[in-house]
């Protein structure tokens, strides 16, 4: 019996939203910084504006990833793969792994240096992908993975 494994998004592919939150401390604790290095004085309404723009700089960047992390699930279970977006407003998307005529597999050039990507899987009679995982770390071992659950529905071995 195969279990159902769950996957989201990779914390590597939200590499630019977590670089926000250092970049964005950095500016509300050390505002002055960038005009000292100039060797300038700032003006007080300046940095604390600065400061200010730090501060939502680093919560966007923490809100970002919070909302890409619980808004996309990918599922591979026995029968079917399901993936889920929103938190709110919520669109499923369920395919059949019997339905899937092919996976694939596709990587930016960042992607397979950080090990992250995007699966994309048919069904019968599309040319389009019917269910897309995006951004999910190791895309080859998920691929792998609903190429075994599809052998083991073939061989009769995949029910729950």
């Amino acid at each position: 019996m195969i279990s159902k494994t769950t996957f989201r998004v990779s914390h590597r592919a939200l590499l630019g939203h977590w670089l926000l939150v250092p970049l964005g401390a950095a500016l509300h604790f050390a505002p002055h910084a960038p005009f000292t290095l100039a060797g300038a004085n700032a003006p007080e309404t300046l940095t604390n504006i600065l400061s200010w723009a730090g501060m939502g700089l680093a919560a966007w960047g923490l809100l970002n990833v919070a909302y890409q992390r619980l808004a996309h699930e990918y599922v591979i279970g026995p029968d079917r793969v399901i993936e889920r977006h929103g938190i709110i407003a919520r669109r499923v998307t369920p395919l059949f792994i019997h339905h899937i005529r092919s996976t694939e597999v596709n990587q930016t050039i960042l992607g397979r240096l950080l090990g992250y990507g995007t699966v994309e899987m048919s069904a019968a009679g599309t040319g389009t992908s019917e269910a897309r995982f995006e951004r999910v770390a190791n895309p080859l071992k998920v691929m792998a993975s609903i190429n075994s659950h599809f052998q083991s529905l073939a061989a009769g071995t995949g029910q729950e």
